[in-house]
């Protein structure tokens, strides 16, 4: 699956980078969606390892519960962001496909009892370390450090996160196995959805501008 999943990054780093950071409404309002499903980060991950018994997946369940540390508070980054390019998050309406991004984790989880939500870590990692670096560059350009924040903490987290989760899939079943790497591509699909939403808000911002 390895092949397949560097296929997608490509994918996804093509569609990203090809996307317009430089406008502020668009970078705004993907601040907002941002905001918008990471403050259920950690929520989702206290969700599976609740499924996690004694003994029983000890490698995830240690993982996951490291993950809640590292992700917590990270919602408040990008709403740090959004607030320094002088943005409001109430003046940003969550969408519909911001939330079905973030809501079918919990019925995955649940479904899976709890392995599934790797899939979506996966590539929310992945795209982070593959995908955004040369974005972050141009959102420093553009908007400076200060307001590119949330980006680049996710920018700099270790490499070996992707290649320690692979080696963690490796050890479960067929069955979880299948059902995390379904995920992986359906978080994939979604993210881009939204970043399509966000984009074509983004343009018709700008045609209102320009009337």
């Amino acid at each position: 699956m390895k092949e397949h999943l560097e296929k997608q990054l490509e994918t996804s780093k093509e569609f990203i980078e090809n996307l317009p950071w430089e406008n502020e409404d668009f970078y705004a309002d993907y601040l907002a969606q941002t905001y918008y499903f990471v403050c259920h980060s950690t929520r989702l991950l206290g969700r599976s390892l609740s499924y996690f018994h004694v003994n029983d997946k000890d490698d995830l369940y240690k993982r996951f519960k490291d993950h809640i540390s590292e992700e917590d508070n990270h919602e408040k980054i990008a709403l740090s962001d959004l607030k320094k390019l002088g943005r409001e998050i109430d003046s940003y309406k969550k969408y519909a496909i911001t939330s079905a991004f973030y809501e079918s984790q919990y019925f995955k989880i649940e479904q899976s009892k709890g392995t599934a939500l790797l899939g979506y870590i996966l590539y929310l990692e992945a795209i982070a370390i593959h995908c955004f670096p040369n974005v972050v560059g141009r959102l420093f350009e553009t908007y400076g450090r200060q307001k590119s924040q949330f980006l680049k903490v996710h920018v700099e987290e270790d490499p070996s996160h992707v290649d320690k989760a692979l080696e963690e899939i490796a050890k479960l079943s067929e069955p979880e196995q299948k059902e995390i790497w379904d995920n992986f591509f359906q978080t994939a699909d979604l993210y881009h959805l939204v970043l399509r939403q966000v984009q074509e808000n983004a343009q018709v911002s700008a045609k209102k501008h320009a009337a």
